[in-house]
């Protein structure tokens, strides 16, 4: 028969042994292919062999002209992370507050939210070709067919335009959950008091939601560095040259069409590191002033 301290050490390990398995596959699925790529960014890896060579691969990053290009491209994008955060609250604010038809609005402005970036992508490719739909719109006021996809700033707007486009929808229904915890009761006293609608929105809104904008962000920057591939792939194939080439489509370049895994997991590492940075000076930097409604 147990006495009551061995029965209450099994207890306090019944948590870790329930998490036990999760926390295996954990490490089998995600810290162990991490783990290797870090070591293979060492090496001179071929896919089949490999050999040690330190810090070779990183020194050629770095010498490299079209990191520069891949890095300054993939900061570019960036531009996309206030359009989202933007749109995402002004729609988002729009519906809460019922205008007419918000029920159709709100149904549309999800639907590309669900739409595969590849099919996106191909909409995106084919409306901004010479001749395409975009320039049959901009016809009448006198502007001729345009090779959008040619030139590398109208490349990298068509592809914001498209992540904006297939991104403010979630934000939408994120910043809606959070509207939802505001006490109504509040933008009643702010309308005695004479606030207006931007009043309103600056001091009551913005502050009681930062903490949702706070997750858009990141993981709309997360996003920016580490899925674009499937857009840039369809969209522009990462051209002109190197234009719309962002750090993921190169590590995809480099590693299966060229054949350098070392380099390529020496990139991914890199990118790696950049997320990191990126997401820890967000949640440094970020105001949390939200306040939950009671």
């Amino acid at each position: 028969m147990q006495g009551p301290k061995a029965r209450r050490i099994r207890w306090n390990l019944f948590p870790y042994l329930a998490v036990l398995p999760a926390a295996a596959l954990i490490i089998i699925l995600m810290v162990g292919p991490i783990g290797e790529t870090i070591y293979r960014s060492f090496t001179n890896w071929d896919g089949l062999t490999s050999n040690f060579i330190g810090l070779t691969n990183y020194r050629l990053i770095f010498s490299n002209p079209v990191t520069s290009q891949v890095l300054l491209n993939s900061v570019i994008f960036l531009i996309s992370v206030p359009l989202i955060l933007i749109a995402s609250v002004l729609v988002a604010v729009l519906v809460y507050e019922r205008v007419i038809g918000w029920r159709v609005f709100r149904f549309l402005f999800f639907i590309p939210a669900v739409l595969s970036p590849v099919i996106v992508g191909a909409l995106f490719s084919t409306f901004f070709l010479p001749s395409g739909l975009v320039d049959h719109v901009l016809s009448p006021v006198g502007m001729s067919s345009y090779p959008w996809l040619s030139h590398p700033w109208t490349a990298r707007a068509v592809v914001i335009v498209a992540l904006v486009w297939t991104s403010f929808g979630f934000g939408m229904v994120v910043v809606l959950s959070a509207l939802s915890t505001i006490d109504p009761s509040l933008y009643d006293a702010a309308a005695i008091d004479g606030a207006g609608w931007w009043r309103r929105l600056r001091s009551i809104t913005l502050p009681l939601i930062s903490g949702s904008l706070q997750f858009l962000s990141v993981i709309n920057v997360i996003y920016t560095f580490t899925s674009l591939f499937s857009f840039v792939y369809v969209i522009t194939a990462g051209g002109p040259g190197f234009a719309t080439t962002t750090v993921d489509y190169f590590t995809y370049l480099t590693t299966f069409e060229n054949g350098q895994f070392g380099y390529g997991a020496a990139l991914a590492v890199l990118l790696f590191v950049i997320v990191l940075l990126l997401t820890i000076v967000q949640l440094r930097l970020f105001p949390k002033r939200e306040v939950q409604g009671s």
